[in-house]
């Protein structure tokens, strides 16, 4: 009989004090992380205070996207239904992405870091779509997760 290898889970940065932080001990995986995946035991009080107050959650298993050059704005517009020229540098907005048809992908944040420079984060691995996107764009793509 063969055995099956283990498959280690990774912690965030943020493992030790989110795992103090979470009453129910309701843990997930994502990205080959272990995550919380609930800090109270009433997940609509959590819900609340993210809709009507604030909250502060561990995306470090998110998927992260270096997305430069010339076109790299234009690759965003053609991707996004934010106007990427009405964000300035040092910026971080919240968008869905769509395919031609205006059918949503996903969804993460884009950061502008520099006048041709972004920061893609999705939940999902997004290089294919992203590379299959920008063909005949003078624009560089990397996945820099960690």
């Amino acid at each position: 009989m063969t055995s099956v290898p283990q498959f280690q889970l990774k912690h965030t940065p943020f493992h030790e004090r989110t795992s103090q932080l979470s009453l129910p001990q309701n843990w997930r995986r994502w990205a080959g992380h272990i995550v919380v995946g609930s800090y109270d035991l009433h997940v609509e009080r959590e819900y609340w205070a993210i809709r009507d107050a604030v909250a502060l959650i561990d995306v470090s298993p998110l998927m992260k996207y270096m997305i430069e050059g010339p076109d790299a704005a234009r690759l965003l517009d053609k991707l996004v239904p934010r106007d990427i020229a009405k964000m300035a540098i040092g910026q971080v907005g919240y968008t869905g992405w769509c395919d031609d048809e205006g059918k949503l992908l996903d969804d993460g944040t884009i950061s502008r870091l520099g006048e041709t420079t972004f920061r893609l984060t999705s939940a999902e691995p997004s290089l294919r779509w992203l590379s299959m996107n920008a063909v005949g764009l003078d624009v560089s793509i990397t996945e820099v997760t960690e």
